[in-house]
């Protein structure tokens, strides 16, 4: 097992399971958000730790929905991670969940 599934493995078993799908979706798109739009520059020295707390969270969270949905997945299919969030968020596609919706536009759409 790799050390980022370990990581990852520890924070999926620490975090409360969502009870909803509409609370999972939002809690997905919030990571995602952060991921895509919170990344610090390159030369930061504290953009390691930064980018994998970010990466972990993505990932707890997509685990978390893509579980309560029925598609199966675990930490210790994310030894390639880009790999398993590409195929978990392709098989999200497929039952009708979308992701890239930004969430201020999610949160309008709502209102």
């Amino acid at each position: 097992m790799s050390m980022y599934t370990q990581l990852l493995d520890a924070a999926y078993g620490e975090r409360p399971r969502p009870l909803e799908e509409g609370t999972a979706v939002a809690e997905v798109l919030r990571c995602r958000f952060q991921l895509e739009e919170r990344v610090p520059p390159g030369l930061d020295p504290d953009a390691v730790p930064v980018v994998l707390a970010l990466q972990v969270g993505y990932d707890v969270a997509l685990l978390g929905l893509a579980r309560l949905v029925g598609v199966e997945t675990d930490p210790t299919r994310f030894e390639q991670p880009q790999r398993e969030r590409e195929r978990l968020e392709q098989a999200l596609r497929d039952r009708g969940i979308r992701l890239e919706v930004p969430i201020a536009e999610e949160s309008s759409a709502d209102a």
